[in-house]
């Protein structure tokens, strides 16, 4: 069932995404419920198929790289719904799809052998719920960096259009460039904030200290902190700011091959 809920949330990802993509290209995108819908159902079968994973695994379901790419997604979609109707950011879910459907993709087509994984977890020892509080932490903070990566993606479009003069269709759709700036900072401090707990939790599972996982985490704490720290005490262009946010966002996702 786990893979059944996966392609349901992942068509209906790719489904409001060409709803999106149709309606932009016709000139008449506004903010629809259909959209909406499609993200939420989306959400709860992506939730379904976490729930079905932790039940093989009897833990948190992020014990593959595929698993954190759909937790990550399941992060992503929530911080996009609490997101969206605070900042007027409908547009957003147009450029938050594809890389969700991506991430989903990568899941649906990758193998799991699901008695392997059940006697696994027979094998292991009773559940860690610090461990396990750790590991959500981060992942949910990697999904807010990656929300800020598709912010700053749309603030550079905006200011593109706003310096070439070039007020198209899809500009006059876009949230004004004041929220999208102020909603980038809010993500990256939202991420920063659950990181630092993720780092702080680490201290107190058995063995995790001076591990090469938790280097890397301090290493990405030290880079958001700075960019956070030059941000508050001497002010960035927004553009730059963006900039620094999407690039920022490549050390996450390389590191998700060594976290795992």
């Amino acid at each position: 069932m786990d893979k059944i809920y996966l392609g349901i949330a992942t068509a209906f990802f790719l489904g409001g995404f060409v709803y999106s993509i149709i309606a932009l290209r016709s000139g008449r995108f506004r903010v629809s419920g259909l959209n909406l819908a499609a993200m939420l159902a989306g959400l709860v079968f992506q939730t379904l198929f976490l729930g079905e994973r932790g039940r093989v695994h009897h833990a948190c379901p992020v014990t593959t790289g595929v698993e954190m790419l759909v937790f990550i997604a399941w992060a992503m979609v929530i911080i996009y719904l609490l997101l969206g109707p605070t900042y007027r950011l409908s547009l957003l879910g147009v450029f938050t799809s594809p890389l969700v459907f991506f991430f989903q993709i990568a899941a649906l087509l990758s193998p799991f052998d699901r008695d392997a994984a059940i006697a696994a977890a027979a094998e292991k020892g009773p559940l860690d719920a610090v461990l396990e509080a750790h590991i959500a932490l981060a992942l949910i903070a990697y999904g807010a960096f990656a929300m800020a990566f598709i912010a700053g993606i749309m603030f550079l479009v905006q200011d593109h259009y706003l310096k070439k003069g070039k007020l198209n269709g899809l500009f006059y759709h876009l949230p004004p460039i004041r929220n999208l700036s102020r909603a980038l900072v809010l993500l990256i401090v939202v991420g920063f904030v659950l990181l630092s707990g993720a780092i702080g939790s680490a201290y107190a599972i058995e063995g995790a200290a001076g591990t090469a996982k938790l280097f890397i985490m301090h290493g990405m704490w030290f880079l958001y902190a700075a960019l956070l720290g030059v941000q508050f005490t001497r002010g960035l262009p927004s553009a730059q700011f963006a900039r620094f946010a999407i690039l920022s966002f490549a050390v996450p996702m390389v590191s998700l091959y060594f976290v795992r």
